[in-house]
């Protein structure tokens, strides 16, 4: 009776104590590295407003993982040369990449990684929308209250440079959402800027252009004020 007991007793310490030395023995296997969810590596829709403006470039950021693999928080450590490009790869990178995080004692933690978003023009979507090329307006040109307000966005202008250099039937394609920067977005176009018209058989002929202003706070500086 006492073997069946001492047999049972040892069979019962066994499957006790098995799965904490398997986990033992795992936890001691060599290699955790951080390793990425590749399912997760989607591109970031491509802003249209970038789309329209051809904007393009490879934002770098460090992003900081959690015990879970999502994103925590993050920067952009260089710029694709576009601020629109970079918040919009930082968000998406935040919302959508997951990775599968190392462990220390048995434990997820916590760990900094670098990523990129390369945005190349080729992999945006059709549009129908005209391309504009893109004059970015700091401090220097803000009008003092949409300044003091931190008022931002983008400011289409549709205009006409006639054959001997004036603007004409110039107007607001898409506003910013802020009067004030519009207004002052026409008035940079129709007094300040100097436009040259296109040439047809060596002649200067009426030129249509689309142009996209954008107010940035932090844009570097510029040009004196105006």
């Amino acid at each position: 009776m006492k073997k069946r007991f001492r047999a049972f007793a040892a069979i019962v310490l066994l499957a006790v104590t098995s799965p904490a030395w398997a986990q033992e023995k795992a936890c001691k296997d060599p290699g955790n590295p951080l390793i990425p969810d590749q399912a997760t590596r989607t591109l970031p829709p491509y802003p249209p407003m970038a789309v329209m403006t051809g904007e393009d470039g490879t934002t770098l950021m460090e992003v900081l993982i959690g015990t879970d693999g999502a994103v925590i928080s993050g920067t952009v450590v260089q710029s694709s040369g576009s601020l629109r490009l970079d918040e919009a790869a930082l968000e998406h990178v935040k919302a959508t990449w997951r990775w599968k995080p190392p462990m220390q004692n048995c434990q997820p933690v916590q760990v900094r990684t670098r990523v990129s978003v390369k945005w190349d023009l080729r992999d945006a979507p059709e549009t129908n929308e005209p391309r504009a090329p893109l004059v970015v307006l700091g401090k220097f040109d803000y009008p003092p209250g949409a300044f003091s307000r931190k008022e931002q966005g983008d400011v289409f202008i549709n205009f006409i440079v006639t054959a001997d250099g004036a603007v004409k039937q110039a107007q607001v394609a898409k506003t910013s959402g802020f009067p004030e920067l519009d207004a002052k977005a026409l008035a940079l176009v129709m007094n300040w800027y100097r436009w040259l018209p296109a040439t047809m058989d060596g002649k200067r002929i009426n030129t249509p252009l689309y142009v996209a202003f954008s107010w940035r706070l932090d844009a570097p500086p510029g040009a004196p004020p105006r």
